[in-house]
């Protein structure tokens, strides 16, 4: 099974075939798509063969991320579109309440995590320039590839290196709404340049994108921080640098790669939380610092292809971020806040915090052939060793957390071996053990707003130390190829996370939280570790024009995380998630290309800690069970491609929650060859339809009503742009 197969799998290709009408521009025929090479992604530390992995994995080829950044779509809106199973995107710079499978997702760059597990401040996909990246590879279900974090799945964004000719590219385009052009205009300018002399390679790029106002479907101004603190999608400026260089000779290779990214934005206006939807309160100029996110990464990957333990793969990596969150005033949305002193509750104007994160390590990766066992057969196997350094405090010093360093050391083996023409089977073990170091820290004084009104809740000293968590997590599983072009998988993986351990502290609370001087333990108040176990069950058939994958999961966990925002409450129990997905695409003829992604997802946990699973899962764990996006594209004798996909997200109506409404949203987009490049031009959200985002309306709660802050989703806007390479 190590040689060149027949591609078994539409895993790795119609996870976005769709996307774009790549094969109608090709105009593939059935042997072309038959002869496919494999594909390996490097999200399996292994670098597997896709149809040799018995679980669900999705690739999103170069060739589809560049027709969709051609009709106007970010990274975000690529993955949440198309990836069955991921929540859809909630349209602002941060990935609250985002997840895949109803949990975690682990978001790697080139196998490397920008933030750090310990205080989660999810912003990658929101500012990584898609214009850089090469593929994209999901991973489902929980694992432990890269270690912690990844309970629900792995999506591991592969960046672009030099290619092999000299070249420029110059990318450019316009994105505005209807109902105020001058104040929603927004561009984006990405320029890359390619040099390769002998055996160097060189990469450089740049970019800058702004926006400006956004509007829903009703014509109304979206507020910049509907989700509370985290930031918005409006008023902002990104600005990237990217190196990648390359040098190879013999069986020597090393790439490196460095990246820079500058956010910031300014609202105009805080936020109303009490509207249905939330809106801009312009009665309110916005008085805080911009929202800010500052961010280098630097990685350097060694690989020997010819030694005789195998290949040696070495990673080491270094991440620097600093975050600002904006300010929010004390409220129905922020009822727990900083005061000046304790003795004057009025709110802290310097309320607003940034949080520093540094991370870095060494991965090393060794493929040993066990072609003596069998004919293919290889163990993958190998050490990581990284550190994380978080804190995070208010603009005037005062710290919200407990500074916090860890190390982790890990250790793991991963055997695939292929029985014959027919199974491949495979099984990995992982050990990782972190060792914490939390200082001492004062909680400062909170001002707690309750129906009563306000409550002061003062410091609270907690003692930190030294601590230690390990993990041992497996998995197993098999493919069977019932034919060529036909295969059957079930496997079983766990995953591990330590659920954001900064949050624990920040929320520490004494046993009696009214009476002053008191001091807890962080070892009282810690989070467990957190192991999920996943089976899985699927079938996947290529066959010429017509490709499908169906899967099925279940995924149990003892230590589950749930975060309850209208009581500010990190709790942590017995929780049980299930689902399933499908894939399918079918080329009805060189120029015409439909296809269908759908997937089902619901979870529930044990409420009172009885040991029985009987709650739903809240909403920002799960905003919207069913998601299914209906694309189709068609290539005209003239060039002209015209593509759009409708995305469906449906209601979720469970006891004790608020009801969240489906939604319908319908995009449309063509591209043409015109001169040396390729003008598009696209509208999302066709119809403009007026319709709530399940997403971001599921991040917080008001504690006075007990349901969820209703954020509307953006209404119609019109894109276009375009790209020229020379």
């Amino acid at each position: 099974m190590g040689q060149k197969r027949v591609l078994r799998t539409s895993a790795a290709l119609t996870a976005l075939l769709s996307a774009s009408p790549v094969f109608a521009q090709d105009s593939a025929t059935e042997e072309d798509l038959l002869t496919l090479e494999p594909i390996t992604i490097s999200a399996y530390r292994s670098n597997a063969d896709t149809s040799t992995i018995p679980g669900t994995v999705q690739v999103i080829t170069s060739n589809d991320i560049e027709q969709r950044i051609l009709q106007g779509e970010s990274l975000e809106q690529i993955l949440s579109d198309f990836v069955p199973g991921l929540s859809v995107s909630n349209g602002t710079v941060s990935g609250a309440s985002q997840t895949l499978r109803g949990r975690n997702i682990q978001i790697l760059i080139d196998g490397v995590a920008r933030t750090s597990e310990l205080r989660g401040f999810d912003r990658e996909l929101a500012l990584v320039d898609v214009n850089s990246v090469e593929r994209i590879e999901i991973v489902k279900g929980s694992n432990a590839q890269y270690g912690n974090g990844a309970t629900g799945g792995t999506i591991n964004i592969v960046t672009k290196r030099a290619g092999d000719a000299t070249q420029t590219t110059v990318f450019t385009r316009l994105s505005a709404q209807g109902e105020s052009v001058s104040d929603s205009l927004g561009y984006e300018i990405f320029a890359a340049h390619d040099q390769r002399v002998d055996n160097i390679g060189l990469r450089l790029e740049l970019s800058a994108e702004s926006i400006g106002d956004r509007f829903d479907g009703a014509g109304r101004r979206l507020p910049s921080d509907p989700l509370v603190g985290q930031g918005g999608g409006d008023n902002s400026d990104i600005y990237s640098l990217g190196l990648a260089a390359d040098y190879e000779v013999g069986s020597h290779r090393f790439d490196l790669r460095f990246d820079a990214n500058r956010f910031k934005q300014t609202p105009d206006f805080f936020t109303d939380y009490l509207t249905d939807p939330v809106s801009v309160d312009t009665a309110q100029p916005y008085a805080g610092q911009p929202i800010k996110d500052e961010t280098q990464a630097l990685t350097l990957r060694y690989l020997n292809s010819d030694l005789a333990i195998g290949e040696l793969e070495i990673q080491g990596y270094y991440t620097d971020n600093k975050r600002t969150a904006a300010f929010v005033p004390a409220g129905v949305a922020n009822p727990l806040y900083y005061p000046v002193s304790p003795t004057n509750p009025r709110q802290n104007p310097n309320a607003q915090t940034r949080l520093d994160t540094t991370t870095y390590g060494i991965r090393t990766t060794v493929r040993s052939d066990l072609s003596q066992l069998a004919s293919g057969a290889k163990l993958t196997w190998g050490v990581d060793i990284g550190k994380d350094d978080v804190n995070q405090a208010l603009l005037d010093g005062t710290e919200v957390i407990a500074p916090m360093d860890q190390r982790s050391i890990a250790a793991f083996a991963q055997l695939d071996i292929p029985l014959g023409e027919k199974f491949d089977l495979s099984g990995g073990v992982r050990y990782e053990r972190f060792d914490l170091s939390v200082q001492n820290f004062v909680r400062p004084d909170v001002v707690q707003l309750t129906p009563a009104g306000a409550r002061p809740l003062p410091a609270v000293n907690v003692t930190g130390g030294n601590f230690d968590y390990d993990a041992t997590v497996f998995n197993f599983g098999g493919v069977y190829h019932l034919t060529p072009s036909t295969e059957i998988f079930a496997g079983f993986s766990q995953g591990f996370s330590l659920p954001d351990v900064g949050a624990f502290t920040r929320r520490a609370m004494a046993s009696n939280p009214l009476v002053p001087g008191q001091t807890i333990s962080y070892a009282a108040i810690g989070p467990e570790a957190q192991i999920v176990d996943t089976y899985e069950i699927g079938a996947r058939h290529t066959g010429g024009a017509f490709r499908i994958e169906a899967s099925a999961f279940f995924a149990t966990s003892d230590e589950g995380t749930v975060f309850n925002s209208a009581t500010n409450a990190i709790t942590q129990q017995k929780e049980e998630t299930w689902g399933g997905e499908i894939i399918a695409d079918y080329q009805v003829n060189p120029a015409f290309n439909v296809g269908l992604s759908a997937s089902f997802t619901e979870g529930r946990f044990d409420s009172n800690n009885d040991g029985e699973v009987d709650s739903w899962l809240p909403n920002n764990r799960i905003a919207a069970p069913v998601k299914a996006t209906l694309y189709g594209d068609y290539v005209f004798d003239n060039g002209l491609r015209v593509a759009g996909e409708i995305v469906y997200t449906g209601k979720r109506d469970n006891k004790g929650y608020t009801v969240v409404e489906d939604t319908t949203t319908v995009n449309a987009r063509l591209a043409k060859q015109i001169g040396l490049g390729e003008f598009s031009f696209a509208v999302d959200n066709l119809f403009d339809t007026i319709q709530l985002n399940p997403t971001a309306s599921s991040v917080r709660t008001n504690p006075l009503t007990g349901q969820d802050i209703p954020v509307a989703a953006e209404g119609r806007r019109f894109w276009a742009g375009y790209s020229v390479t020379f």
